[in-house]
């Protein structure tokens, strides 16, 4: 399972210019179509802030080793292994996709995103 929160600043900054988020948005979406494994959903601007709102935050979980989480922002990374710390992130986590749009209400913003790079207003 591959699963995606991200904050809708993500969709309306638009770095590398109006055709490349297109491209991107538009892959996003064939890929959470395409992949029953892969959910994407966004935190939208009405959820206010989030503890990982200027962070990146992977939980993994293996089945064969304890769960890690490598937690990523501006020039550096970290790979969090002590037991006690990764717990703290799964609650944070669950509250990070409740406080989400739905995987649906996702998709539609995200499309929608998309289809507002096409049109002439981001062109410059």
């Amino acid at each position: 399972m591959f699963w995606v929160i991200t904050h809708e600043a993500m969709l309306r900054v638009p770095v590398g210019g109006p055709a490349v988020m297109h491209g991107q948005l538009t892959h996003l979406l064939k890929a959470a179509h395409a992949r029953p494994h892969v959910v994407l959903q966004v935190m939208p601007f009405s959820a206010g802030p989030h503890p990982f709102l200027d962070t990146s935050v992977s939980l993994m979980d293996f089945t064969d080793e304890p769960p890690v989480v490598y937690t990523e922002g501006a020039y550096t990374g970290q790979l969090v292994e002590e037991p006690a710390l990764v717990a703290q992130f799964r609650p944070a986590y669950d509250l990070a996709r409740a406080a989400a749009l739905s995987p649906e209400a996702s998709l539609a913003l995200i499309e929608s995103a998309a289809k507002d790079y096409t049109t002439h207003d981001h062109h410059t």
